[in-house]
C-alpha cells in the first residue's frame, strides 16, 4: 500500500510527514489526555467515547489526510505576535490536541542556542521584517537567546509562550536597572537575603532564557560551572551556619548539573540543622523532556531521595514557575502529579506580566488546573522586576491588586497566592507585611514600599550590611526605594506609628475551653446563596461543603454539584469526629471523580489536632486511596485541620503527615487569631514554624469571621495593628513557605485582610466598662459585587445588615478593633 504523506515547509526546508504518524500521534495522545478536564467538555462531546478520532474527522466532514493537510497548513507560519487558532471544518482544535502533531512535524528535544537573525528565523518559521533585523540582532548579541524544541513547538501555536522566550527589539529600551536582586551575604555560590534560608547557585544557565528574567543582566551566565570542591566549600559553612533551615538550590537551572546538584542534595541531607531543601526549577513547563531522559533519572531520583529525607524528618520540594496556561501541557501535569503522588512537594511561583497574566483571569484558570494535579500555590511577584531591556512587561502596582481581587472572587482559596514584591532588601506581602508608603522624592521613577526587616535583622549574618535606596521609617523597620508605577494613588497607605497592647494575658483553661468549643460542630454555618439542599452550603462560587453524614441529601447534592461548573471544590465535613464516617468517602470520591470540573475533595477534620492517635494506619490509607492525582482528570484529595496554639502540635502528628505526603495527600491548616491565645508574634511563629516541620501546607490565618472568633473576641477583641505585627514578623524570620494568608471570614465569602477587604469603619470599645468592651470593624470587600452573585442566583438581593460602596458590599466583622494606627487603616 502506497504511503500518503503531507508536504509542510520549516527551517526553510519542504518536509514530508506519513499522514499514519500523525494519526498514531493523535491515537496515543486521546487515549492518555483525551478526557474534558484537559481537553475540554465541548471538545470532548464530538470526541465521544469511542473511535474518537473517526467522531471528530465525521464530524469535520473530512478524511485523515485532508484533516491532517488542513491542519498542518494553518500552523505552518508562525506569528508570535498574534493569537493561533486552529480549525477543522468549523471546529476550533484545542491547542492542547495540537501539541502532538507538532511534536511529529517538528521533532527532537535538543536545546537552540541562536546567535543570529537567519537562525532564528529558520528554528522558528518567523519572518523579521527587514528595518527591524539589525536591531533584533542588537538584541541576541547583547542578551543570550536559549530555546528548546519544546518551547518552539509551543510559540507556535500560542503568542503568550512566545512573548515570554522569544528576543524583540523593545529588548534595547535601557530603561530600567541592571540589577534587582542585592544579596546582603556572598560566600562562593551562596547567596543570601535571609538569616534562615540561602541561595544555593549550582549551575550558570538555563535551558531557555526568559526575556523577563531578573538575572538577565547577570554575568554569570557566561561563567565557568561550578566544580564539585565549590559545592563541598558551601556545604561547609551551611554545616556551621545552624541558624539556616532551608536551602532553595537554583542557577540559572541546577537541574542541568547532575554531578553537582547530587552532590548538594546529599551532602545537605547529612547536615541535621537542614530541614527542607528546595529546587528552583522552570524545566517543568519550558523542558519538560529534562525529567524524562535517562530513562527518567531526574523523577526517579527525586522519588528516592525525598524517600530517604522523610525517613529522617526532612523534605525535598521544587520550586516551579508557571505565567500563562498555555503553557501547561500534558508533560507538565503528568511531571507534578508524579513527583506529588511521591511525596515531592511542588509548588508555583509566577512573575506578573503586561499583557499576559495581568488581568487575573489568566492566573486563575492557570493555578486551578496546576492545583489539581497536586502542585501548591504560592507566590506572584508584582511588578515583575524592573530591568533594563524588560520595560513591556511592566505593570503599574495596581493592576496586581485588582488580579488579587479577581483571584479571591474566582479561585478556591486552596489555590490563592501570595501577592508579593521582591524589593532589593526581601520580599513583602502586600497591606500586611508592607505596603506602598508613599513616592519617592529622592529617586526618580520609584517609590516608597514599606518592608518588614531592620538594620539589625541584616547585620546578623551580613556585618557589612549598607543602607542604600532604603530609610528607617517610624515602626523601625526599613522602607525600600523599588522602581514602579502605584497606577492609583489610594493605594499609598502611609506609616505605622503605634504598637498594640495584647488583648488578653494566656490561660491555659482558655486554651482548652476554645479547644472544646471548636470541636462541638465541624461544620460551618456560611452559603453565600441558598442551594435548596439543607445538606449543602457554599461558602465561594468555588466552593461548596457537604455534610458527609446527612445521606438523604447525597443524591441531591451530586446532582447540584454536577450542573454547577464554575464549582471546583467539595468540602466534606463531620458534624463531629471524622473517624465516625471515614468509610463514607469512597462513595463520595466515586461520584465526585465523575465530575470534569471538580479538582479537590477536602476532608475537615479538626480532631485529627486532638486524636491523632486514632489516625490508624488504615484511616490514612483510606483516604489516601481516594486521591486521584493524574494530568487528564485529576480529582486531589486534601485533609482540612486547624492548630490555634504550638503546643497542639505533636510529633505523632508528624508521622502521621509524612504518611499522608508520600501518598500526595495535602495535610493544610486554617489558623484562627484569638485573643489571649495566639494573637502576638511569638505564638504565631510558633505555630508556623511547627506546621512547616512536620509537613502541614499553611492557608490561612483568619483574623476574624469564623464563628468561634465572634464569640470569643468580641468582649476582647483583636487590634488591626496586630495582625499587621504578626505578619511583620512572620516575614521577616519565617520561611517564605511558612507565612499564611490573611483572611476575613464573611458570610458573603473569604476575603484578604487590609488587602481586598478594606476597614471602612470602625468602632472603639469602651475600655472603661468590660461589659461592653466589644469591637467592630466594617470592611468593604473588594472582590464581589451585587452582579458577582446574580450569576449564581438571579434573584440575589444584599442580606440585612449589608450596604454597598463603589459598588462592593460593606459588611461589619466583629471581633476586630482599630484602637491604634486610625489614620492607617481609615483611608477611605
Amino acid at each position: 500500500m502506497q504511503e500518503i504523506n503531507v508536504t509542510f515547509t520549516h527551517s526553510g526546508e519542504n518536509i514530508e510527514v506519513f499522514v499514519e504518524e500523525l494519526k498514531n500521534a493523535v491515537l496515543g495522545f486521546l487515549d492518555l489526555y483525551g478526557e474534558p478536564a484537559f481537553l475540554g467538555q465541548e471538545f470532548c462531546r464530538i470526541l465521544g467515547t469511542e473511535n474518537r478520532f473517526s467522531n471528530l474527522l465525521h464530524v469535520a466532514g473530512m478524511s485523515e489526510y485532508d484533516f491532517f493537510k488542513t491542519v498542518i497548513s494553518q500552523l505552518e507560519p508562525a506569528n508570535h505576535k498574534s493569537e493561533t487558532r486552529v480549525f477543522a471544518g468549523d471546529i476550533e482544535l484545542p491547542k492542547r490536541f495540537l501539541l502532538p502533531i507538532l511534536e511529529v512535524i517538528i521533532p527532537g528535544d535538543t536545546l537552540c542556542g541562536i546567535k543570529d537573525v537567519a537562525t532564528y528565523e529558520q528554528l522558528t518559521n518567523v519572518s523579521v521584517p527587514e528595518d527591524e533585523r539589525e536591531d533584533l540582532q542588537k538584541v541576541i548579541d547583547k542578551y543570550p537567546v536559549r530555546l528548546s524544541k519544546h518551547v518552539i513547538r509551543q510559540s507556535r501555536i500560542s503568542k503568550h509562550v512566545a512573548y515570554q522566550f522569544m528576543p524583540f527589539v523593545e529588548e534595547l529600551d535601557e530603561s530600567g536597572l541592571r540589577n534587582t536582586w542585592v544579596g546582603q551575604f556572598h560566600k562562593g555560590l551562596l547567596e543570601q537575603m535571609y538569616q534562615n534560608r540561602p541561595i544555593f547557585v549550582l549551575h550558570m544557565s538555563c535551558p531557555v532564557y526568559c526575556r523577563f528574567c531578573f538575572r538577565k543582566h547577570k554575568d554569570c551566565r557566561n561563567l565557568p560551572t561550578p566544580k564539585i570542591k565549590d559545592v563541598l566549600t558551601a556545604l561547609e559553612h551551611i554545616k556551621n551556619s545552624p541558624r539556616i533551615k532551608e536551602i532553595v538550590l537554583t542557577g540559572g537551572e541546577p537541574l542541568l548539573n547532575k554531578d553537582t546538584l547530587t552532590c548538594a542534595i546529599e551532602g545537605l541531607e547529612q547536615i541535621p540543622h537542614i530541614q527542607t531543601i528546595r529546587i528552583a526549577s522552570r524545566c517543568i513547563s519550558y523542558y519538560p523532556q529534562l525529567f524524562y531522559a535517562h530513562e527518567s533519572f531526574w523523577l526517579e531520583y527525586l522519588t528516592e531521595k525525598s524517600r530517604s529525607l522523610q525517613a529522617d524528618n526532612k523534605r525535598i520540594e521544587i520550586a516551579t514557575h508557571f505565567i500563562h496556561p498555555d503553557e501547561i501541557s500534558h508533560y507538565s501535569l503528568d511531571i507534578i502529579s508524579k513527583l506529588v503522588s511521591n511525596g515531592v512537594g511542588v509548588y508555583t511561583q509566577t512573575p506578573f506580566l503586561n499583557n499576559c497574566n495581568d488581568s487575573g483571569q489568566e492566573l486563575t484558570s492557570l493555578y486551578n488546573e496546576l492545583r489539581g494535579a497536586g502542585s501548591e500555590i504560592h507566590y506572584v511577584y508584582i511588578p515583575c522586576s524592573p530591568i533594563q531591556g524588560n520595560k513591556v512587561y511592566w505593570t503599574p502596582i495596581s493592576a496586581g491588586h485588582k488580579a488579587a481581587a479577581y483571584m479571591r472572587a474566582y479561585l478556591s482559596d486552596r489555590a490563592i497566592p501570595i501577592i508579593c514584591t521582591a524589593t532589593r532588601i526581601g520580599k513583602i506581602d502586600w497591606n500586611t507585611s508592607g505596603w506602598a508608603v508613599e513616592p519617592s522624592r529622592e529617586y526618580s521613577g520609584k517609590i516608597w514600599i514599606r518592608s518588614p526587616y531592620t538594620q539589625e535583622y541584616f547585620r546578623e549574618f551580613a556585618p557589612q550590611f549598607e543602607l542604600k535606596e532604603a530609610r528607617v521609617n517610624s515602626a523601625g523597620t526599613l522602607d525600600s526605594a523599588f522602581m514602579a508605577e502605584i497606577g492609583d494613588e489610594s493605594l499609598y497607605l502611609g506609616s505605622i506609628t503605634e504598637h498594640a497592647a495584647p488583648a488578653r494575658p494566656f490561660k491555659q483553661e482558655n486554651l482548652e475551653f476554645l479547644q472544646k468549643e471548636t470541636i462541638k460542630d465541624q461544620r460551618l454555618p456560611f452559603s453565600i446563596v441558598n442551594t435548596g439542599i439543607p445538606a449543602l452550603k457554599r461558602p465561594h462560587l468555588t466552593t461548596v461543603e457537604m455534610d458527609i453524614q446527612a445521606l438523604e441529601d447525597f443524591r441531591d447534592a451530586m446532582n447540584y454539584i454536577s450542573e454547577h461548573t464554575e464549582l471546583t471544590d467539595v468540602i466534606l465535613t463531620p458534624r463531629k469526629s471524622l473517624l465516625d464516617c471515614v468509610e463514607m468517602l469512597p462513595m463520595y470520591a466515586k461520584e465526585l471523580q465523575l465530575i470534569p470540573h471538580i479538582r479537590a475533595m477536602r476532608v475537615r477534620s479538626l480532631t485529627f489536632a486532638y486524636q491523632p492517635d486514632l489516625f490508624s494506619d488504615e484511616v490514612v490509607d483510606t483516604i489516601a486511596g481516594l486521591n486521584l492525582l493524574n494530568a487528564s482528570s485529576p480529582t486531589r484529595v486534601e485533609l482540612e485541620t486547624q492548630f490555634i496554639h504550638s503546643s497542639e502540635i505533636q510529633e505523632v502528628h508528624g508521622h502521621l503527615i509524612r504518611n499522608f505526603l508520600s501518598k500526595g495527600v495535602t495535610v493544610y491548616n486554617n489558623i484562627l487569631l484569638l485573643s489571649g491565645i495566639n494573637d502576638n508574634e511569638d505564638e504565631m511563629k510558633k505555630i508556623c514554624y511547627k506546621c512547616r516541620q512536620i509537613g502541614i501546607e499553611l492557608l490561612l490565618l483568619y483574623t476574624a469571621g469564623m464563628p468561634v472568633q465572634e464569640k470569643w473576641n468580641a468582649s476582647s477583641p483583636v487590634d488591626a495593628t496586630t495582625v499587621i505585627h504578626i505578619a511583620t514578623n512572620l516575614r521577616r524570620h519565617q520561611s517564605g513557605r511558612e507565612v499564611p494568608l490573611y483572611a476575613v471570614k464573611t458570610p458573603l465569602g473569604d476575603a484578604d485582610f487590609n488587602f481586598t477587604a478594606r476597614i471602612v469603619k470602625a468602632e472603639i470599645p469602651d475600655s472603661s466598662d468590660p461589659d461592653k468592651n466589644e469591637g467592630s470593624v466594617w470592611m468593604k470587600l473588594l472582590p464581589y459585587s451585587l452582579s458577582y452573585y446574580r450569576k449564581i442566583d438571579p434573584d440575589y438581593h444584599w442580606p440585612q445588615g449589608v450596604s454597598e460602596q463603589d459598588g462592593h458590599p460593606v459588611i461589619e466583622v466583629k471581633g476586630l478593633t482599630v484602637a491604634s494606627n486610625r489614620h492607617f487603616f481609615l483611608r477611605e
